[in-house]
């Protein structure tokens, strides 16, 4: 399933330092993005029940796995990932659940803990680094401006407001997200980007990709 432009939530007062982890395949949620998501093993589902009768975050991980039906271990696991909120969750008659999530902050594993039946993780939570904003940068931001709008004329799958609305995010990181979480890209390349906390190294790497 793909990701969802971007969306303007309340963001939780405080983000947990320990959160149940649900693993991702094939795909990676980056920060203030909106994800569908269908889940079908047992343990991930009292994952999102016990969550969505608590404060409903929940941490993702990219599986190096990309078959769904193999149990996952922590190791199989990526070491960053992205902190959510669950805005919606529906049981559907195959003993599956499909959910949305909105992504809220980036993190890192610090140990994985506890006893539940499905993965649980102390975390760090990460902040990009400080970005002076110059001519290199913005030039770098118009450019992936112009790319993610020819790249949505040659896309049927993308709408074509989306080509508008990436030109009225102010900021950087936040551009190099959205069109990272949206283009054809895989998905260790998307994982690439998400793990980096220079924004301009983000910001070329995403350059690259849309190339």
């Amino acid at each position: 399933m793909s990701e969802q432009p971007l969306v303007e939530i309340s963001p939780p007062d405080k983000i947990p330092d320990v959160l149940p982890i649900l693993p991702l395949f094939d795909t990676v949620l980056f920060p203030k993005m909106v994800l569908p998501i269908i889940v079908a093993q047992k343990e991930s589902i009292q994952l999102m029940d016990e969550a969505m009768a608590k404060d409903r975050i929940i941490g993702m991980l990219v599986s190096k796995n990309a078959n769904p039906g193999s149990p996952v271990a922590a190791k199989d696991l990526y070491g960053v990932g992205t902190s959510a909120l669950i805005l919606k969750m529906a049981k559907m008659d195959d003993n599956k659940a499909q959910m949305l999530v909105q992504g809220l902050d980036k993190f890192k594993i610090q140990a994985f803990t506890g006893k539940k039946p499905y993965l649980q993780a102390r975390i760090d939570h990460v902040q990009d680094e400080k970005l002076n904003i110059d001519k290199e940068v913005e030039a770098f931001t118009t450019n992936i401006g112009s790319l993610f709008t020819r790249l949505v004329e040659l896309s049927p799958g993308l709408p074509p407001e989306l080509s508008a609305m990436a030109k009225t995010i102010p900021d950087a990181g936040d551009l190099a997200n959205m069109v990272a979480s949206l283009i054809p890209a895989k998905f260790d390349e998307k994982q690439t980007v998400l793990e980096m906390n220079d924004v301009r190294k983000r910001l070329k790497e995403v350059t690259r990709l849309v190339n």
